[in-house]
């Protein structure tokens, strides 16, 4: 049997009864143009059926529903029309009502065919859905399989009672007027944001009562079937209902899927008590991709489902008198460029875009042909869900005013075709910031058509998708500094980074400057080993330093921000290596240095790979200094000079093996020690939204047990 899409396209108001003063309620008829052979042949065999109302209307207290008496689908040719009725539930909007015209967009049909429907929803179970909260591994909470008996068929078949998560959507009155209920109605959810704040909540000490209204939410995914939300809420004798926003979208519903509940009983209901009711049905599967668990939980995104070949077919599609273009449900508008790029007429022109992107009909690229070679990977794009699914690309990375703009109607996926971008300091720190958010991250992606591959920025670089495990999984971020020269010898660092490659493994990664000399043979060591490798370039041509394409994460810094370039460095590493070099690993050492005297990086060892006693001077005038009290008198303790690869060897394995007893034999402070594991944790869950962090407060057990077998 082939499985039908049971979800009709949106369907919008097509006439509106005038509204009577101080009514909460008024009269409309709905209209779905061209609704397909089987949801139409469905409806006229009286199949059961639903209207689901439109979520980000839900989500302010608006319940859109059929209108009651029994009167049933009217039809015209491929057209639908339902006679409903809008409803507002929420006292703050008051004449919200009036703001609903022909045209606006209300919700979908949604077939409820008992052939399609899953009966067994534990064959599914955490396969193709994911529900409730992860207590260990394969093992899910906060959710119950129960049977009930289908009213179409007899047979006996599953549904899921889920809990609520601990959290609410609360309003904000004095962010509440017209322009703004007016944006959601229009725009849909991306303009939620605007009038409340997400908190959370102890369910079991807060009640829903009479008359009250609870935006909330329950931990689901989905895969390539779809979820109803019943409008019963259990307990089904108290009066609580979902308001009709019911449906949840096949690969496009993942982790927090919000609920609309309102009490229409008489009784205060203890939140911990509600559980909300959701069957599931099967459905087309638009993916040429094989079904991938974690995909599944955590969302489809662009890489997941497009071949690099696609995505250059897409970028074609740009017209030339174009900035980009936005793809959004399938289609893809073009932004006109203007004459200014960067002045404000090209803001209106991004805009007015972003408008027509989201109305009834986004207009599609006149060329034939370009259109027939986007139309696979565009359908591809109706599994992408929440903030992945509309998507701007252009040639050129967008300003941080151009990014807000799209933010707020809730595209945040950016993608660029560029082979080597620049970065200013402020929006290398912008993306960190939007990429890694608590709440509704962005995503930017780069395309480099000279080498075909897709890159995606995270934790303050760009590397490929599937690098981003192998970056989680580095706890030691060795920092390589050194000459970029032909003259300095790089032969000692090249043979310490091959023992440190065979003694760690994945445990570790390399940083370094993303440039030639040390730079390259360190990034070329890390390749041949299979270790990640880190290029925290700077645009510095006339100085002979083309930065290396070969790293497994990048990122370049504009031309004069070699400090914050060096600080990025120091960030993301946290065991300095200093080999031979000029007057930029001078620069390095010292700025090393301070960052462990300012407790902004982990205490380690500083080795100095010095066979020719180069730093040597250095490291006396460092001894000078605490002498003298003008610094830290621990700071020459971690001064490490190692003559060969196998001394910094034993320094490095002695340190990581029991790093307590390292600093007690090396006389640095407890509390200097615990002071820096600290503050370097809260600078870099702020400054690169790292979640973990190498601080150095337990043994390398591993390597106390290849110490043990040597």
């Amino acid at each position: 049997m082939t499985i039908a899409q049971i979800i009709s396209s949106d369907g919008y108001v097509h006439d509106i009864a005038k509204k009577n003063k101080n009514a909460e309620t008024i009269n409309a008829r709905f209209y779905f143009p061209h609704v397909s052979d089987y949801i139409l042949g469905s409806l006229r065999e009286k199949k059961p059926f639903i209207f689901s109302a439109r979520s980000g209307n839900a989500q302010i207290g608006i319940k859109t529903a059929l209108a009651p008496g029994g009167e049933g689908p009217a039809f015209e040719n491929s057209s639908v029309f339902l006679p409903g009725l809008i409803q507002n539930l929420n006292p703050l909007l008051k004449n919200v009502l009036e703001l609903f015209k022909k045209g606006d967009e209300i919700g979908r049909i949604a077939i409820m065919d008992p052939e399609l429907r899953i009966n067994d929803v534990r064959h599914y179970l955490h396969k193709r859905l994911f529900v409730g909260r992860k207590v260990e591994t394969g093992y899910y909470e906060g959710f119950e399989i129960n049977e009930e008996t289908d009213p179409a068929t007899g047979k006996t078949c599953d549904y899921i009672s889920v809990r609520l998560e601990p959290y609410q959507y609360q309003f904000e009155p004095y962010a509440i007027n017209t322009s703004s209920i007016n944006s959601i109605i229009k725009r849909g959810r991306s303009a939620l944001n605007k009038i409340r704040s997400r908190v959370p909540v102890n369910l079991k000490t807060k009640s829903l009562g009479p008359g009250e209204l609870f935006i909330g939410a329950i931990k689901i995914s989905l895969g390539d079937i779809i979820g109803i939300v019943d409008t019963l809420v259990e307990p089904g004798d108290q009066g609580i209902e979902h308001l009709p926003a019911c449906i949840l979208d096949p690969f496009r519903t993942f982790r927090d899927r919000q609920v609309e509940l309102y009490n229409t009983g008489s009784q205060d209901i203890c939140l911990d008590r509600i559980k909300v009711r959701v069957r599931f049905f099967r459905s087309k599967n638009p993916l040429t991709v094989p079904l991938d668990k974690t995909r599944i939980k955590n969302g489809y995104r662009l890489y997941d489902l497009l071949t690099t070949s696609e995505i250059h077919n897409l970028f074609s599609a740009i017209e030339p008198d174009s900035m980009g273009m936005i793809l959004n449900k399938g289609s893809f508008t073009q932004i006109p460029k203007a004459v200014e790029p960067n002045g404000e007429a090209q803001l209106e022109i991004i805009k007015q875009a972003i408008f027509e992107s989201t109305s009834r009909k986004p207009q599609k690229h006149p060329d034939r042909k370009s259109e027939t070679e986007c139309r696979d990977p565009l359908e591809k794009l109706f599994a992408l869900g929440g903030v992945n699914s509309r998507i701007y690309m252009g040639r050129n990375f967008p300003e941080p005013e151009v990014i807000d703009a799209f933010r707020k109607i809730g595209l945040r996926t950016f993608l660029i075709e560029s082979d080597n971008p620049v970065f200013e300091d402020y929006y290398v720190k912008k993306m960190i910031h939007l990429t890694h958010a608590d709440h509704s991250d962005c995503e930017f992606l780069r395309y480099d058509v000279n080498v075909d591959k897709l890159y995606t920025f995270y934790h303050g670089c760009f590397m490929e998708p599937d690098d981003k495990l192998r970056f989680d999984r580095v706890r030691y971020w060795f920092a390589f500094y050194g000459s970029h020269t032909r003259e300095a010898d790089n032969r000692l660092t090249i043979n310490l980074l091959k023992l440190l490659a065979e003694t760690f493994g994945n445990e570790m990664g390399v940083v370094h400057g993303g440039g030639p000399g040390l730079m390259k043979e360190a990034n070329d060591i890390a390749r041949q080993y299979n270790i990640m490798s880190i290029g925290v370039a700077i645009d510095l041509e006339g100085e002979n330093q083309a930065p290396l394409t070969t790293c497994d994460g990048l990122i370049k810094y504009s031309e004069g921000l070699r400090l914050s370039r060096q600080d990025h460095i120091q960030k993301l590493s946290n065991l300095p290596i200093i080999n031979t070099g000029g007057y930029g690993s001078a620069e390095e050492l010292s700025i090393s240095i301070t960052s462990m005297k300012l407790h902004e990086n982990p205490l380690t060892p500083v080795i100095l790979l010095d066979p020719n006693g180069l730093w040597e001077d250095a490291r006396r005038q460092i001894v000078k200094i605490a002498q003298n009290k003008y610094g830290p008198e621990f700071i020459p303790n971690l001064i490490k000079s190692c003559r060969d690869e196998n001394e910094a060897l034993l320094e490095l394995s002695q340190f990581l093996n029991d790093p307590d007893q390292w600093y007690r034999l090396n006389h640095i402070p407890e509390e200097s020690v615990t002071l820096a594991r600290k503050k370097s944790v809260r600078i870099r869950a702020c400054s690169l939204r790292q979640k973990t962090m190498e601080v150095f407060d337990r043994p390398n057990t591993k390597l106390g047990q290849r110490s043990m077998e040597d």
